[in-house]
């Protein structure tokens, strides 16, 4: 979101607390090693800059490493050490406790993916995703007159850094919903794009008619979960 102002900072991990002044292979070690700072915010589905909130405690866990793990505060913002590459997958467990300031809508009880990679890491864009409550789904869906939400798909949804833009997934889904920044509609043009009933699988994300989009990749869709990505339109 605009009002964040993040930084992604890469650097590498030296082998000891001192450097003495090492050997040739040092260099390839560290580089090996490279890590890199992702931030970013969890929300919930209908937060905006009016009426912010965030989600807190949720856990995040990098998945090829249990080790690095972070839990998101009370403004639902995280900052986790990742390892940098074309595409990390991070894992997403949504908090037990009920939101500090959404009411009626259950628990959040949607697992996550979020998929990042180096290049879009390497804008300084933050990545801001959205968590729907267990009672706000039904309605949610309904309201929009889109098809209710079935626990056998996946639902993929693109977060878009830079002018609002139109995203695109390959694979079988349902009429996709946006939020403008204002509000939720049927369109794959917004902020937040939002594809539900996505078959699971290996599916492609991209920004529809701007072969200069950066963070176009592919992504796992998985039966009951949300997979996020962040994409980037630089115009």
């Amino acid at each position: 979101m605009v009002r964040m102002l993040l930084l992604s900072i890469a650097f590498s991990v030296v082998t000891a607390c001192g450097d003495d002044g090492g050997s040739p292979g040092d260099a390839a070690i560290d580089a090996a090693r490279s890590i890199t700072a992702y931030t970013g915010e969890v929300v919930d589905w209908d937060e905006s800059d009016t009426a912010f909130c965030g989600v807190f405690g949720a856990k995040l866990t990098v998945h090829t490493d249990a080790t690095r793990t972070a839990t998101t505060n009370p403004n639902g913002r995280f900052n986790l050490m990742i390892n940098a590459g074309a595409s990390t997958q991070i894992d997403v467990v949504p908090p037990t406790a009920v939101s500090q300031c959404a009411s009626g809508i259950g628990l959040y009880q949607l697992p996550g993916i979020m998929i990042i990679g180096d290049a879009v890491l390497a804008t300084g864009k933050p990545s801001s995703y959205r968590m729907i409550g267990s009672e706000r789904i039904s309605p949610f869906f309904a309201g929009l007159g889109s098809t209710a939400y079935d626990t056998s798909k996946a639902i993929v949804f693109v977060h878009i850094e830079g002018t609002p833009a139109v995203a695109a997934l390959t694979g079988t889904h349902d009429t996709p919903v946006a939020w403008s920044g204002a509000a939720w509609a049927k369109s794959n043009l917004g902020v937040d794009v939002v594809f539900p009933n996505v078959v699971p699988g290996p599916v492609g994300v991209s920004l529809q008619d701007l072969p200069n989009g950066i963070g176009a990749t592919m992504v796992p869709a998985v039966a009951g979960t949300i997979t996020y990505v962040t994409l980037v339109d630089p115009t």
